[in-house]
C-alpha cells in the first residue's frame, strides 16, 4: 500500500472499547481516521483525538456507502455480546459485517480488516462464536484483501472481563468461580491489538490471513480471579458455582430484561479453553505482548 492510501481509514464500532484504542494508535501514526458512529452513541471516548465523525449504522447500507466514499481501508468492529429484542446476534455480527462488506466493495475499497474472536467457528452451541464465524466467511467471499483478527479476551481500562470481575470482588465477601475455574484463557492487552490492527494495514504478510492473537502466558479463570484478589489486598472466599446454574441465571435475566454483569452467551464459552500459541503475536509482528500481571495495577487501581 502505498503512503498516500495510507491515509484514510474508516473504523466501525470506534467509539467501543476497542475502537477507541484503534482510533487513537493510528492517530498517533499520522493515518487520517473517519470513525463511524451511530445517532446515539456518545463520542467521548474519541475526545481529543483528530478524527472525522460520520453518523451511520451497519444495518443501513446506504449510511455505511457513504461513511466508506473515499476510503482506502476500513477496520470493522461493530459486535454485540449482549442480545436484545432490537438487536441480535445474527442482525449485528452477521447481517451487519455482510451489509459492510458490500458496501466496501461498491465504494472501491481496497483492504478489509476485521475483529472476530479466538474460538469462532460453526459449532452452533456457542452463538455468539458461530455468528462471528459466518461473519468471517462473508469477509472471506467479499473479493477485498483482508486480515481477520481472532483475539482472546482483552484486557485494559474499562473492559469487560478483568474490569467486571474486579468489581463483583470488591462488591462482595464471596466472589462467585463459574464452574471448575480451570478454563485456560490467554488474555491480550487491547493496546497491543491495537497495535497489531495499525501494523497489519501496511504489513503484506496478514493480506488474506486469519491471525489469532493472544498474551503471553495461559491463565485458567480462577488464577485470574486469584490475581486480582491478591492486588486489590482483600480476603476473599471463593465458592465454586455450577456453570449450568450460572447459565439459567443469565438466561432467566435476559429474558426478564435485567442487565447482568456477564450474559449466558460468555457463559457458554467458559466450557472451552479461549486460547491459541504463546507466540503468535511475535511470529507475525515481532514483538511480545505485556502480561495482565504487568497491567493490572492500571486496571484495578
Amino acid at each position: 500500500m502505498q503512503d498516500k492510501e495510507r491515509e484514510v481509514v474508516c473504523i466501525t464500532g470506534s467509539t467501543g472499547f476497542v475502537g477507541r484504542y484503534i482510533a487513537k494508535e493510528l492517530c498517533s501514526r499520522g493515518l487520517k481516521v473517519r470513525c463511524l458512529a451511530r445517532a446515539s452513541s456518545d463520542l467521548a471516548p474519541l475526545s481529543g483525538l483528530p478524527v472525522e465523525i460520520f453518523r451511520g449504522d451497519v444495518t443501513d447500507e446506504a449510511s455505511l456507502q457513504s461513511a466508506l466514499q473515499g476510503m482506502v481501508s476500513v477496520v470493522h468492529l461493530v459486535a454485540i455480546i449482549r442480545e436484545t429484542k432490537g438487536a441480535t446476534f445474527e442482525a449485528i455480527n452477521l447481517s451487519g459485517t455482510r451489509n459492510l462488506v458490500q458496501a466496501a466493495k461498491r465504494m472501491g475499497v481496497k483492504r478489509l480488516v476485521y475483529m472476530s474472536n479466538l474460538g469462532a467457528g460453526p459449532d452452533k452451541r456457542f452463538p455468539l462464536l458461530y455468528t462471528k464465524w459466518r461473519a468471517e466467511e462473508e469477509v472471506r467471499s467479499g473479493g477485498i484483501d483482508f486480515t481477520i483478527f481472532r483475539p482472546s479476551v482483552m484486557f485494559g481500562s474499562g473492559d469487560g472481563f478483568v474490569c467486571v470481575l474486579t468489581d463483583i470482588i470488591r462488591r462482595l465477601p464471596l466472589v462467585p468461580v463459574i464452574g471448575s475455574g480451570r478454563t485456560k484463557f490467554q488474555l491480550i492487552s487491547v493496546e497491543d491489538v491495537a497495535t497489531c490492527v495499525a501494523e497489519s494495514l501496511t504489513n503484506n504478510r496478514t493480506v488474506n490471513q486469519i491471525i489469532p492473537l493472544g498474551g503471553p502466558e495461559h491463565l485458567a479463570y480462577e488464577e485470574i480471579i486469584d490475581l486480582i484478589i491478591k492486588k486489590l489486598k482483600l480476603r476473599r472466599r471463593k465458592v465454586h458455582v455450577p456453570a449450568p446454574l450460572m447459565h439459567f441465571v443469565a438466561w432467566t435475566g435476559e429474558k426478564v430484561g435485567l442487565t447482568l454483569p456477564v450474559t449466558s452467551a460468555q457463559l457458554a464459552m467458559l466450557a472451552r479453553d479461549n486460547i491459541t500459541i504463546l507466540d503468535a503475536v511475535e511470529k507475525v509482528f515481532g514483538f511480545k505482548p505485556v502480561p495482565l500481571r504487568e497491567k493490572i495495577d492500571d486496571i484495578v487501581s
